[in-house]
């Protein structure tokens, strides 16, 4: 077996990190596939245990290696936004990175149409006809609890788990602009409401019972108007 340290990385723990990613990657090994024992990597690489087992360490922090008994250290699936969840903080983001994530947000629920009426039927129309129900007393002053609720079920008819993923981690992005930026969105949902022009989860859920998907298309996107005007305000 050969390693080749990385000398463009700035410490010896990432060189030996990308050394043991490029061994994967020249080695095809897939997931199940065991690396070799700790006390053989470290002489392949000509470095202590010590130094390997904190390498090995961040690998297993991003889900791309798990010790097993009897099998040794061995390759699994990374779940693609695992890393991302744990140190997401949206106090730890500016007011743009705040913004991209809001478009990040418009640009996949509009861009989802299609998984969401392929994987329509009569019990998701069900379920989700029951959540609007429970929300028409609040219709234009939903909490970001009751306007997750919805799109979460969304999310999920889409059938995708990278966007089930995804729309967990965006969500307290939109728990924290709404508490924050409160002064910006009232104004422009007052304006959308004087002018007729604000879509409820109700309005939303017509086009989904009655299967048209091109006016859910773009409904969702007069739907999400407040956001997108906070965007490019």
């Amino acid at each position: 077996m050969s390693f080749k340290i990385d000398n463009r990385t700035i410490t010896l723990v990432d060189k030996v990190e990308g050394s043991i990613l490029e061994y994967i990657k020249e080695k095809k090994l897939i997931p199940g596939d065991s690396l070799p024992n700790e006390m053989d990597l470290s002489k392949e690489l000509g470095i202590s245990r010590n130094v390997l087992r904190e390498a090995l360490s961040r690998l297993r922090m991003l889900g791309i290696v798990q010790s097993r008994t009897r099998k040794g250290i061995v390759i699994r699936e990374p779940s693609l936004l695992s890393g991302f969840e744990k140190v997401f903080e949206p106090y730890l983001l500016s007011e743009g990175a705040i913004l991209d994530m809001m478009g990040m947000r418009i640009a996949l629920e509009t861009g989802l149409t299609d998984f969401l009426f392929h994987n329509l039927d009569d019990q998701k129309v069900r379920e989700l006809e029951d959540i609007v129900r429970s929300q028409e007393a609040m219709k234009y002053s939903l909490t970001v609890e009751q306007e997750t609720e919805f799109h979460k079920k969304i999310y999920e008819i889409s059938g995708n788990n990278f966007i089930i993923q995804f729309q967990k981690i965006i969500h307290p992005v939109f728990e924290f602009a709404k508490s924050n930026y409160e002064s910006h969105f009232a104004p422009v949902n007052e304006r959308l409401l004087r002018e007729g022009k604000i879509v409820t989860h109700h309005d939303l859920f017509r086009f989904i019972r009655d299967r048209d998907m091109e006016g859910y298309r773009n409904a969702i996107k007069i739907h999400l108007q407040p956001y997108m005007e906070f965007i490019y305000r």
